[in-house]
Order: C-alpha cells, then sequence, then structure tokens
C-alpha cells in the first residue's frame, strides 16, 4: 500500500502524511501542501501552523495518535486490520476517514470502497453490533469502516439523518450519534450518565441530547455528537481536539491522561492547572470560568474518570472553546469499583472526600486570573445551578441506589463550607 495520506481539514487538503521512520510506528511526518493557508478554524492549540514549515515529527504524532481508540479497543481494531497498535500510520490508513472533529485522512486514488455510504441497521443487527462492541472491543466495525473515536468504553457509531432509523456507517460515512450498551458488570453505568448528562444540560455545561433506548433485551445509552451538524442528508463536521491532545501527551500510554500523584508537577501529564493555563489561551475569562464549572460538575457527581482526554476544546471560525462537558460518569457510586483518587488533584487534594469549596477556590486562585470575588461567584453559581438541577430534574430509572441523595450531599457539604466526606449509606 502506498506510505502516503491526503489530510483534510473540513473539505480543504492542508497535508500529506507519511511514515517517520521505518523503526519508529508511533510518530509521522506531517507535511504542508503548498496551498495550505491558515484559515478561520485553528487546527490544534499543540503546534503551530505554519505554511512551509514542517511541524515536530513528535508533536503532531501525539496530536493526531490521540484521535485513536484506547486499551483494548486499539488492540482489537487493530488487529482486526493486521497493523499493531502503535503504528501510527497504519491506523490512521485504516481509520481515518472519520474522527472526532474535522480533519479526514484518504489515500491517493482512493479505491471506491472506501467512498461513504450508509446500511439501515434492522434490530437484529443492531443488537449483534451492540453485542459485537462488548464482545470483541471493535466499535462495531466492518471491513470497509474507516471511522474510529477515543476512549476505552464499548461504543458503537451510528448515524441518524433526517427521518432514518440507526445507519451504520461504511467508507468514509461520519457518524451522528455514540451509543454505549450496558454492561452485564455495569448495570447502573448508562443509566447514571444518562442522569448526569440531565443535570449538565439543566445546569448550562451541555447542549447535546441523550436518551435511553431499549432494543429487544439490550439497553444502550444513545448520544448527540457535538462535532456533527446534519444538513438535509449531509453530516458536516465541526472540528474538536481533547486537552490531551492540545498539551501534546503521549498518546500511545493510556495512563498520561491523569496527573500523576508521584510527580504532581510532570510535563509529561495534565493537571486542573496545566488545563488552566491551556484554556486562557483560547480567549476571554468566560472560557476558564467554563473550566472551573467542569471541574466542580465533576466533583458534584463523583466522576474521578475527569481525565484530559474528557476535556475538549472546540474550534470554530474565529472561536476557540470548551467543548460541552461529556463523559462526566459518576464513578463513585458504582458498587465495588470505587476508587476515591480524582483525576486532577483539587489545590494538591487527589482525595474526593477532602475536597471542600476553600480547596476548589485555592485552585481556582492558583491559575493567576481570577480575582478573589469572581472565584467566589462562580463557585456559588455553580453549586446553586446543580441544586437547581436535582430539584428540577426527575431521577430516571435503573440509576444507582442512593444515587441522587449522594449528589444531594456532595453539594450540601460543600455549600455549608465543608469537606465532601463519605456519605453513610
Amino acid at each position: 500500500m502506498p506510505d502516503l495520506l491526503e489530510v483534510y481539514l473540513h473539505d480543504s487538503p492542508i497535508a500529506i502524511v507519511s511514515r517517520a521512520t521505518r523503526r519508529t510506528r508511533e510518530f509521522i511526518r506531517f507535511t504542508w501542501t503548498d496551498e495550505f493557508e491558515p484559515g478561520s478554524v485553528r487546527l490544534t492549540e499543540s503546534f503551530a501552523a505554519i505554511p512551509s514549515r514542517a511541524p515536530d515529527d513528535r508533536l503532531v504524532s501525539r496530536f493526531l495518535g490521540g484521535y485513536a481508540p484506547e486499551g483494548n479497543q486499539r488492540k482489537a481494531m487493530a488487529a482486526e486490520r493486521g497493523i499493531h497498535e502503535h503504528d501510527l500510520f497504519g491506523i490512521l490508513r485504516e481509520f481515518g476517514g472519520s474522527l472526532a472533529g474535522a480533519l479526514t485522512f484518504r489515500l491517493p486514488d482512493e479505491p471506491q470502497r472506501r467512498n461513504p455510504a450508509y446500511e439501515e441497521l434492522t434490530d437484529a443487527e443492531l443488537r449483534r453490533l451492540l453485542k459485537k462492541s462488548v464482545d470483541e472491543h471493535d466499535q462495531g466495525i466492518r471491513d470497509d469502516s474507516r471511522s474510529m473515536l477515543q476512549g476505552f468504553q464499548p461504543k458503537l457509531l451510528v448515524a441518524k439523518i433526517g427521518d432514518s432509523g440507526w445507519l451504520l456507517p461504511h467508507g468514509r460515512a461520519h457518524s451522528t450519534h455514540i451509543l454505549k450498551p450496558q454492561l452485564a458488570s455495569r448495570p447502573h453505568k448508562v443509566n447514571d450518565e444518562f442522569y448526569s448528562h440531565q443535570l449538565a444540560r439543566h445546569a448550562g455545561l451541555a447542549d447535546f441530547q441523550s436518551e435511553l433506548l431499549d432494543v429487544g433485551p439490550t439497553r444502550y445509552l444513545a448520544i448527540e455528537r457535538f462535532d456533527r451538524v446534519v444538513a438535509g442528508d449531509t453530516v458536516g463536521l465541526i472540528h474538536q481536539e481533547d486537552t490531551a491532545q492540545a498539551l501534546g501527551l503521549d498518546w500511545t500510554d493510556d495512563e498520561v491522561k491523569f496527573q500523576d500523584r508521584r510527580r504532581p508537577n510532570s510535563a509529561e501529564r495534565p493537571s486542573a492547572y496545566r488545563i488552566a493555563e491551556m484554556v486562557a489561551s483560547l480567549g476571554d475569562e468566560v472560557v476558564l470560568h467554563t473550566w472551573l464549572r467542569q471541574l466542580m460538575f465533576r466533583v458534584l457527581v463523583g466522576d474521578n474518570d475527569g481525565h484530559a482526554k474528557n476535556v475538549g476544546v472546540l474550534h470554530l471560525p474565529g472561536e476557540d472553546r470548551l467543548t460541552d462537558l461529556y463523559d462526566a460518569v459518576p464513578n463513585l457510586h458504582q458498587d465495588g469499583r470505587i476508587d476515591w483518587t480524582m483525576a486532577f488533584a483539587i489545590d494538591g487534594e487527589f482525595d474526593h472526600r477532602k475536597v471542600s469549596v476553600d480547596r476548589l477556590a485555592a485552585e481556582a486562585r492558583s491559575w493567576g486570573v481570577f480575582s478573589r470575588s469572581a472565584i467566589e461567584a462562580t463557585i456559588a453559581d455553580a453549586l446553586r445551578r446543580f441544586e437547581g438541577a436535582l430539584n428540577e430534574v426527575q431521577v430516571p430509572g435503573g440509576v444507582s441506589e442512593g444515587l441522587r441523595d449522594t449528589f444531594e450531599w456532595n453539594v450540601t457539604r460543600l455549600a455549608a463550607g465543608k469537606e465532601i466526606s463519605e456519605r453513610k449509606r
């Protein structure tokens, strides 16, 4: 196969990708086309898009590798196509037709079988693919599928266009929704995540839609992608990256998206401070206030998996901002799986039980941007919005026992100026 790929941002060719060296699988070389000129949509926060100047192989590879799945999903999908899980060029060649955001990768003179197409799914086929995504960790890919999405959790990428049912993308066709199947080992998780979505929407932290659905005995959570927009029968792309990519973190190591407890100031790991520093470059203070609100929401719902890949940056024409809050799952309420260690320390403290308003305020002050009064106002407003959401949003069926009570405990403790501690059940 040719060792060249054409890179498109939206529908504009911007670069050529090739293998960096024969010995280094996880790196690629990125060469701007002669016609490339930076436009109104910024490509990334992690390296400068300068015409005629090739970006650093290491930085661009970490950025592009960050679009790949993680863990068992990357291993399974790579094995399905006969490539190594760290073969970045191979991964982009096989699955780079539709990623998060608006980049696509195409072979020169791409064959007919890679053209975009959709297949309407029957209920039986949908159930089979959801089961396959769990059993085989493969995002339900077909032989001609060129789609992938970051993350560990089993998922199926599908589209809904107009009045259609669920459509399976083929070739470079783009999905519009992510389907997360219920897991026998964690029967409440998709219900808990859906409840978190509802609270986030009510609190003004998310706009995307989601719903719990059943196909036969199989329950799944259908999530609308906020990096896609459907106009008629066309799926448009909105560009994005996650903050692990923006910070240039190693894409081959699944642990680097968490702050290191032993070396909390490591430049190879993220932190709430490092993300705040990056976010501050996006625009005015409003973006940083959003980051503080998102951080607080994850504390309030007990999400200890709010790592750098679960925080996104949206690149719009002339504007860069944080994405909707996503993947804020109340993990601290899953029986037998509770680890009180948060993904990021709050004022140096990783233990969720020891977080308080004072610690949240001290963390925000360390970012060196907000006044004390602005921090206090944002924290108070975030608590008030969360309390309002708890009172207005009906608890969906099937959530973990006592989940709403725990949320109420968390917000009440913080509002009273106390550490969250551990609710007695």
